[in-house]
């Protein structure tokens, strides 16, 4: 039997594809072409050997070599991170002069914000001598006549010479700007709270230790005036005696310092009422004004009986 004769009588049908069981392994294959190789050589069919490689490879080509389940894909490992978790980057180092730029920054920023609260504009307040209403009404007179400097010198030249009836009329509208000032100084003050006025104060105090210049505080009569120790009540009823009428400020001082240190508990017992009753003023008009209580005083009193 020719090779081609094997292959019409049906013995290469069970290699079609499907045509084996699932499961058909490899071994069961290759018996069954082991099978066809000696039916077909059952003559003198050795050059017909070369057909077989190439059903093989046609074997091979088939379902079954990809039956086979593939091989995983390997994951390639991630690159470990250089930075060590909570390690934390090093600023760079800044030089003398950087650090100066820093602190120079820093200051001014806290400046910005000392004068937004310091309410450092007040109004504007009209001249309130004959001599400076003299200076700028003759600088009114002259505008854009004279250079800066020449018109000023003018200006003072009229202010230091007035007529006797220039004088008068000047100095009655003085005092009507002296008033007219306070009217608006006092409608500005309560156009802010109590609260906003002792936060301007507290800023005002900070800008004149941080600038060269003197922030006065701002008035108010609203404002609770801070409690007083019993020494400083004592000082001030020694003021208005006449033992010290007359005598410099430190000498005075020095004086009643050593008359109260000498002053019996008995008589310094008074004083100390004072100033509880003092500070009980202080907390209560505190919490009107501010709507919060009064800190807690550092000074603490000895215990005294307030009933008389």
């Amino acid at each position: 039997m020719t090779w081609q004769s094997a292959a019409r009588g049906g013995f290469l049908r069970t290699l079609h594809r499907g045509a084996l069981p699932p499961r058909t392994g490899v071994n069961d294959l290759q018996n069954q072409l082991s099978r066809i190789c000696l039916t077909v050589n059952s003559g003198s069919m050795r050059p017909q050997a070369q057909p077989v490689s190439s059903i093989r490879s046609l074997f091979q080509s088939n379902s079954f070599a990809t039956a086979s389940t593939p091989p995983k894909a390997t994951k390639t490992p991630k690159a470990k991170s250089t930075k060590k978790a909570g390690i934390k980057a090093k600023k760079p180092h800044l030089t003398e002069a950087q650090q100066e730029n820093r602190k120079i920054k820093q200051l001014r920023a806290q400046i910005r914000e000392l004068k937004a609260t310091a309410l450092i504009r007040p109004p504007k307040k009209l001249p309130t001598s004959a001599y400076s209403l003299a200076l700028s009404e003759k600088l009114r007179a002259i505008k854009g006549q004279y250079p800066v400097k020449e018109a000023f010198m003018i200006g003072v030249e009229h202010s230091t010479s007035l007529n006797p009836q220039d004088e008068e009329r000047l100095q009655a509208q003085a005092k009507v700007n002296i008033a007219a000032n306070a009217v608006a100084y006092e409608s500005w003050v309560k156009s802010h709270t109590p609260l906003q006025i002792k936060d301007a104060n507290t800023a005002r105090l900070s800008l004149s230790r941080l600038v060269d210049k003197n922030y006065p505080s701002i008035k108010d009569d609203r404002l609770p005036k801070l409690p007083k120790s019993a020494y400083l009540l004592y000082l001030g009823d020694r003021l208005e005696t006449i033992d010290y009428q007359g005598k410099p400020g430190t000498e005075a001082f020095t004086l009643i310092a050593h008359d109260w240190n000498e002053l019996p508990e008995s008589e310094k017992e008074r004083y100390y009422k004072l100033q509880i009753e003092d500070r009980q003023r202080y907390e209560r008009e505190h919490e009107e004004a501010y709507g919060f209580p009064a800190p807690k005083s550092r000074h603490q009193s000895p215990e005294v009986s307030l009933s008389t």
